[in-house]
Protein backbone atom coordinates (compact mmCIF):
# COMPACT_ATOMS: atom_id res chain seq x y z
CA UNK A 1 0.00 0.00 0.00
CA UNK A 2 1.48 3.09 -1.14
CA UNK A 3 1.87 5.77 1.65
CA UNK A 4 -0.18 9.47 2.00
CA UNK A 5 1.20 12.20 0.41
CA UNK A 6 3.74 14.11 3.27
CA UNK A 7 0.56 17.19 2.34
CA UNK A 8 -2.77 15.32 3.26
CA UNK A 9 -0.79 12.81 6.25
CA UNK A 10 0.53 16.68 7.94
CA UNK A 11 -3.37 17.84 7.50
CA UNK A 12 -4.97 13.73 8.98
CA UNK A 13 -2.44 14.24 12.10
CA UNK A 14 -3.90 17.99 12.65
CA UNK A 15 -7.25 16.95 12.45
CA UNK A 16 -6.60 13.81 14.70
CA UNK A 17 -4.65 15.88 17.12
CA UNK A 18 -7.68 18.94 16.78
CA UNK A 19 -10.34 15.56 17.93
CA UNK A 20 -8.68 15.36 20.86
CA UNK A 21 -9.55 18.56 21.84
CA UNK A 22 -13.10 17.98 20.91
CA UNK A 23 -13.16 14.75 22.92
CA UNK A 24 -11.99 16.01 25.94
CA UNK A 25 -14.51 19.29 26.34
CA UNK A 26 -17.39 17.06 25.10
CA UNK A 27 -15.89 14.33 27.37
CA UNK A 28 -17.15 11.96 24.14
CA UNK A 29 -14.07 9.61 24.64
CA UNK A 30 -13.08 8.67 28.33
CA UNK A 31 -9.75 7.76 27.20
CA UNK A 32 -6.74 9.97 28.29
CA UNK A 33 -5.16 12.23 25.70
CA UNK A 34 -2.51 14.88 25.33
CA UNK A 35 -5.35 17.75 26.21
CA UNK A 36 -6.89 15.89 29.51
CA UNK A 37 -3.67 15.17 30.80
CA UNK A 38 -2.64 19.12 30.29
CA UNK A 39 -5.84 19.97 31.91
CA UNK A 40 -5.67 17.84 34.74
CA UNK A 41 -2.22 19.32 35.34
CA UNK A 42 -3.41 22.95 34.91
CA UNK A 43 -5.88 21.91 37.54
CA UNK A 44 -3.69 20.39 39.73
CA UNK A 45 -1.48 23.30 39.93
CA UNK A 46 -4.16 25.55 40.32
CA UNK A 47 -6.48 24.08 43.42
CA UNK A 48 -2.62 23.74 44.96
CA UNK A 49 -1.59 27.84 44.77
CA UNK A 50 -5.85 28.92 45.00
CA UNK A 51 -4.47 30.68 41.49
CA UNK A 52 -8.22 30.66 39.28
CA UNK A 53 -7.57 30.09 35.57
CA UNK A 54 -10.21 30.33 32.91
CA UNK A 55 -10.21 28.63 29.87
CA UNK A 56 -10.80 30.47 26.32
CA UNK A 57 -10.28 30.59 22.94
CA UNK A 58 -10.77 27.34 21.08
CA UNK A 59 -11.64 24.79 23.81
CA UNK A 60 -14.55 27.58 24.95
CA UNK A 61 -15.78 27.89 21.48
CA UNK A 62 -16.41 23.82 22.21
CA UNK A 63 -17.49 24.05 25.36
CA UNK A 64 -20.10 26.63 24.07
CA UNK A 65 -21.30 24.44 20.96
CA UNK A 66 -18.78 24.66 18.47
CA UNK A 67 -16.65 21.53 17.46
CA UNK A 68 -13.91 23.60 16.16
CA UNK A 69 -10.78 21.51 16.35
CA UNK A 70 -7.71 23.35 18.10
CA UNK A 71 -4.34 22.49 18.56
CA UNK A 72 -3.56 24.34 22.04
CA UNK A 73 -5.15 25.47 25.03
CA UNK A 74 -5.42 29.00 25.86
CA UNK A 75 -5.96 30.19 29.58
CA UNK A 76 -6.71 33.69 31.13
CA UNK A 77 -4.57 34.39 34.55
CA UNK A 78 -4.75 36.99 36.88
CA UNK A 79 -2.66 39.70 36.88
CA UNK A 80 -0.90 38.95 40.15
CA UNK A 81 -0.40 35.43 39.55
CA UNK A 82 1.63 35.41 35.96
CA UNK A 83 5.44 35.51 37.68
CA UNK A 84 4.08 32.93 40.36
CA UNK A 85 2.73 30.24 37.62
CA UNK A 86 5.95 30.47 35.80
CA UNK A 87 8.61 29.74 39.05
CA UNK A 88 5.47 26.99 39.85
CA UNK A 89 4.67 25.29 36.49
CA UNK A 90 7.78 23.24 36.14
CA UNK A 91 7.02 21.78 39.45
CA UNK A 92 3.53 20.13 37.38
CA UNK A 93 5.00 18.87 34.70
CA UNK A 94 5.10 22.10 32.30
CA UNK A 95 7.99 23.64 30.35
CA UNK A 96 8.21 27.07 30.20
CA UNK A 97 8.68 27.60 26.02
CA UNK A 98 8.54 31.24 25.93
CA UNK A 99 8.57 34.22 28.92
CA UNK A 100 7.12 37.63 28.33
CA UNK A 101 7.98 40.96 29.99
CA UNK A 102 3.70 41.84 29.09
CA UNK A 103 2.71 38.37 30.45
CA UNK A 104 1.65 36.04 27.27
CA UNK A 105 3.99 33.58 28.02
CA UNK A 106 3.60 29.96 26.53
CA UNK A 107 4.23 26.68 28.21
CA UNK A 108 4.45 23.50 27.17
CA UNK A 109 2.86 20.00 28.64
CA UNK A 110 4.31 17.21 26.39
CA UNK A 111 3.27 18.39 22.97
CA UNK A 112 0.40 20.52 23.93
CA UNK A 113 1.23 24.32 23.83
CA UNK A 114 -0.87 26.73 26.49
CA UNK A 115 -0.80 30.05 25.74
CA UNK A 116 -1.23 32.64 28.74
CA UNK A 117 -3.87 35.55 28.19
CA UNK A 118 -3.04 38.01 31.26
CA UNK A 119 -5.22 40.13 32.79
CA UNK A 120 -4.83 43.72 31.84
CA UNK A 121 -3.21 42.59 28.08
CA UNK A 122 -5.09 43.77 24.98
CA UNK A 123 -5.84 41.15 22.32
CA UNK A 124 -5.04 43.57 19.71
CA UNK A 125 -3.13 47.39 20.28
CA UNK A 126 -6.12 49.18 19.24
CA UNK A 127 -8.71 47.12 21.50
CA UNK A 128 -10.90 50.03 23.50
CA UNK A 129 -10.67 47.47 26.25
CA UNK A 130 -7.87 45.28 28.30
CA UNK A 131 -8.22 41.22 29.12
CA UNK A 132 -10.34 40.92 32.21
CA UNK A 133 -9.40 38.66 35.22
CA UNK A 134 -10.64 35.33 35.87
CA UNK A 135 -12.77 36.33 38.38
CA UNK A 136 -14.59 38.80 35.99
CA UNK A 137 -14.90 35.71 33.37
CA UNK A 138 -16.99 33.86 36.09
CA UNK A 139 -13.75 31.66 37.76
CA UNK A 140 -13.54 31.69 41.14
CA UNK A 141 -11.56 28.37 41.35
CA UNK A 142 -10.04 25.91 39.70
CA UNK A 143 -9.71 25.31 36.01
CA UNK A 144 -13.29 26.25 34.56
CA UNK A 145 -14.21 27.84 31.42
CA UNK A 146 -14.59 31.71 30.71
CA UNK A 147 -18.48 32.65 30.75
CA UNK A 148 -19.61 32.67 27.60
CA UNK A 149 -20.37 36.92 28.09
CA UNK A 150 -16.65 37.05 28.80
CA UNK A 151 -15.68 34.78 25.66
CA UNK A 152 -17.53 36.51 23.11
CA UNK A 153 -16.12 39.51 24.59
CA UNK A 154 -12.58 38.49 24.25
CA UNK A 155 -13.38 37.18 20.59
CA UNK A 156 -14.48 40.59 19.94
CA UNK A 157 -11.72 41.95 21.12
CA UNK A 158 -9.45 40.43 18.72
CA UNK A 159 -10.76 41.59 15.78
CA UNK A 160 -9.65 38.76 13.76
CA UNK A 161 -12.45 37.31 11.32
CA UNK A 162 -11.49 33.94 12.62
CA UNK A 163 -12.65 34.64 16.20
CA UNK A 164 -16.21 36.73 14.35
CA UNK A 165 -16.43 32.82 12.64
CA UNK A 166 -16.63 31.63 15.86
CA UNK A 167 -18.78 33.68 17.56
CA UNK A 168 -21.18 33.17 14.96
CA UNK A 169 -21.19 29.42 14.93
CA UNK A 170 -22.08 29.58 18.72
CA UNK A 171 -25.01 31.78 18.27
CA UNK A 172 -26.39 29.93 15.70
CA UNK A 173 -27.34 27.41 18.54
CA UNK A 174 -27.66 29.62 21.31
CA UNK A 175 -31.01 30.29 22.46
CA UNK A 176 -32.55 33.76 23.10
CA UNK A 177 -31.72 33.88 27.09
CA UNK A 178 -28.32 33.49 26.36
CA UNK A 179 -28.08 36.05 23.01
CA UNK A 180 -30.05 38.71 25.60
CA UNK A 181 -27.41 38.13 28.02
CA UNK A 182 -24.24 38.16 26.41
CA UNK A 183 -25.97 41.81 24.71
CA UNK A 184 -26.14 43.13 27.98
CA UNK A 185 -22.84 42.61 29.13
CA UNK A 186 -21.14 44.07 26.34
CA UNK A 187 -23.29 46.82 26.77
CA UNK A 188 -21.86 47.40 29.65
CA UNK A 189 -18.49 46.91 28.54
CA UNK A 190 -17.86 48.46 25.44
CA UNK A 191 -20.92 50.21 23.05
CA UNK A 192 -18.36 48.97 19.95
CA UNK A 193 -18.69 45.58 20.90
CA UNK A 194 -22.38 45.62 21.65
CA UNK A 195 -22.82 47.00 17.97
CA UNK A 196 -20.98 44.21 16.50
CA UNK A 197 -22.62 41.65 18.46
CA UNK A 198 -25.52 42.49 16.99
CA UNK A 199 -24.47 41.92 13.45
CA UNK A 200 -22.97 39.00 14.70
CA UNK A 201 -26.30 37.98 15.97
CA UNK A 202 -28.45 38.63 12.30
CA UNK A 203 -25.45 36.82 10.69
CA UNK A 204 -26.12 33.59 12.50
CA UNK A 205 -29.92 33.93 12.50
CA UNK A 206 -29.19 33.86 8.45
CA UNK A 207 -27.26 31.58 7.95
CA UNK A 208 -29.55 29.43 10.69
CA UNK A 209 -32.49 30.09 8.24
CA UNK A 210 -30.67 29.33 5.38
CA UNK A 211 -29.41 25.97 6.94
CA UNK A 212 -32.76 24.75 8.04
CA UNK A 213 -33.68 25.37 4.56
CA UNK A 214 -31.58 22.86 3.02
CA UNK A 215 -32.98 20.10 5.33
Amino acid sequence: MSSLPLDIASALNTLSRGCEGIDTVMNTNKEENRFSRALEALQSLSMATEMPIAIVEGLAAIRYGYPAATQDIDIAVCQVHLEPLIQLAPQYGFKIAWESKAGWHTLMHGDVEINIVPEGGKARDSSPTRIPSPLDMGVLQGVQYASIESWVELKISSGRQKDRAHIVEVLKKSDDKSIAEIDRHLANVELTYQTEFKHLVAEAIKERHQEENRR
